[in-house]
């Protein structure tokens, strides 16, 4: 009992002193930023206001210097944290980078030059803390930045933040013992999707005009679902993932991946093709030697015909509610009014793909996320899973016979576990299988992308995001198969969304759940997911900037 308070004395000892430095840190920088009274000034908000594109061709020509840039993103950012406390550090070295840019001649200017970038809490940003929300993670700064944080830098940009997530980053929440609760922007009772859900509310609030997330379930595009902006997930091994902190050594079977989160997918496209196509002084490939030199491919970016959709509008085992159905059926229409061509399709999905999903993510049944939250405060977006994953082997059946039918989805979960070395191999084999079946499906249909749900409902209350993590299966199918995948913005729930509830089917005591954690999120951002066969993020992109330009034209229309 002695050591059991010593402990916890010393966690909030090292919690609290962490905050308190940051605090300090933060009075100092709004002390540096404010003008006249104000951190916004109009220049500032000219400043935020510009689009990616605009952004970059006024830092490369000098109307705006690369100074003036991070100072208006570092004021807007302090004013959206302030009120949905979505950062956790600000990058005390940023100004100097800034400074040294805006002492470059032209010619030697970067195609990045000067754009301030934020960055997840989980990704190596030297000299700063990965935390996980961890407070054992708190004061062991990266000694180097990650690969892909580093050629963002070379290419020009100024990282200047890094941004909340769930504790562990093993939930569709944000918010840890640590850092605290991060809001959703339009409801703070609601959730803004995780685990990128820090850099979420930033981009969506006009905070940062290109935020690095990490994907492995939906981390990047659930998030941007919830907040509204776009999230992207590209294949795994298309980008380079060396620097991304995690409680796991090593994955196996699903495959953990960095993504991107912006305002445009048009923005995402800009910048992956910088990324992909090495420079003399930003290579990628040079910096991590055992990425797939997968060069950017501008063939792929037509089909040389009108693009031709799949639509998935629900998986029967887990189904969406109404205002989530009625954008997929609206983004049909405008795709067809378009001219481009949409056809059915469908993915298998049940309790079988739920639980091959649940064991290949995490395939040492739990040990090491266990392990993680050894002597921490447990945050309520991670307690039930990390409670499942202490039940053992022979209670699992017993509770799954006692839920019965009336809970599909915990029945599946409870069954997620790898008995030995024999089963691994037999899982691996099976997710080979279903990846091979879902593609020679695709092939048959002649698909170029893919148009589904992101999530099956709207962004539900912080308290019941544990019991909702099932809705994910539209993100974590696109990881389970390696698809690259991103999320575009449609519409909002309304009136008639709300009241269409009463229909949603609830033959579970789960999907009873996700009609109560639907209610009441009314203007809560609606969205779809398009994805597309590995290693074709090209066409990808390409297709999901039509996308939002047929979505457009259509709503303005109605």
């Amino acid at each position: 009992m002695t050591r059991g308070r010593s402990v916890k004395s010393e966690y909030y000892e090292r919690v609290r002193r962490r905050l308190d430095l940051e605090r300090h840190r933060r009075q100092l920088l709004t002390q540096q930023l404010t003008t006249g009274g104000q951190l916004m000034t109009v220049r500032r908000q000219l400043i935020v206001e510009l689009p990616l594109a605009q952004l970059i061709e006024q830092l490369q020509s000098g109307k705006i210097t690369a100074t003036e840039a991070l100072r208006a993103y570092q004021a807007k950012a302090m004013e959206i944290t302030e009120q949905y406390n979505c950062i956790t550090e600000f990058v005390t070295t940023a100004e100097e980078r800034a400074a040294a840019l805006d002492a470059l001649p032209e010619s030697k200017r970067g195609p990045l030059h000067g754009v301030p970038i934020s960055v997840k809490d989980s990704i190596d940003l030297e000299g700063f803390d990965s935390t996980l929300g961890l407070a054992k993670y708190l004061d062991r700064p990266a000694a180097s930045n990650a690969t892909l944080v580093q050629t963002l830098i070379d290419l020009g940009a100024v990282p200047f933040c890094k941004t909340n997530v769930p504790q562990t980053l093993m939930s569709f929440g944000c918010s840890n013992p640590v850092w605290g609760v991060t809001t959703n922007i339009r409801d703070p009772a609601r959730v803004p999707g995780g685990s990128s859900g820090g850099e979420a509310v930033l981009v969506a609030a006009g905070g940062s005009p290109l935020g690095l997330g990490s994907d492995i379930g939906g981390s990047a595009r659930v998030p941007a679902l919830f907040s509204g902006c776009c999230g992207f997930k590209p294949t795994c091994g298309r980008v380079s993932s060396v620097g991304e902190t995690s409680f796991m050594p090593a994955f196996t079977g699903v495959l953990p991946t960095l993504g991107f989160l912006a305002r445009e997918p048009s923005d995402v496209r800009r910048v992956l093709r910088l990324i992909t196509t090495p420079l003399p002084g930003a290579d990628m490939y040079r910096l991590d030697p055992l990425l797939p030199r997968v060069l950017w491919n501008e063939s792929l970016e037509s089909a040389g015909r009108p693009w031709r959709v799949g639509y998935l509008s629900e998986l029967p085992f887990c189904p969406v509610t109404p205002g989530v159905r009625r954008v997929i059926t609206e983004t049909v229409s405008a795709l067809e009014a378009a001219g481009m061509e949409l056809v059915p399709f469908q993915l298998d999905c049940g309790p079988a793909e739920l639980q091959l999903f649940l064991q290949q993510a995490l395939p040492d049944n739990g040990a090491f996320l266990c392990r993680a939250l050894e002597n921490e405060v447990l945050d309520v977006s991670v307690a039930d899973l990390a409670h499942g994953m202490k039940l053992p082997t022979w209670v699992r059946p017993l509770i799954s016979w006692v839920l019965g039918s009336r809970y599909r989805f915990a029945s599946s979960r409870l069954k997620a576990w790898t008995a030995d070395t024999e089963q691994a191999v037999v899982l691996r084999a099976a997710q080979d299988q279903y990846v091979q079946r879902t593609v020679t499906r695709w092939r048959a249909a002649r698909l170029d992308l893919l148009l589904l749900p992101g999530f099956a409902c709207p962004p539900p209350p912080r308290d019941k995001v544990s019991e909702l993590i099932v809705g994910g299966l539209y993100t974590m199918l696109m990881n389970m198969l390696n698809f690259p995948a991103g999320i575009l913005t449609v519409d909002r729930e309304t009136e008639e969304d709300q009241a269409a509830l009463e229909h949603y089917p609830t033959p579970s005591v789960e999907l009873q759940w996700f009609k109560e954690a639907s209610r009441g999120a009314r203007g809560q951002p609606l969205g779809v997911q398009v994805a597309a066969l590995p290693w074709m993020e090209e066409q990808l992109l390409a297709g999901m900037c039509d996308i939002e330009r047929a979505i457009e034209k259509h709503y303005r229309k109605t």
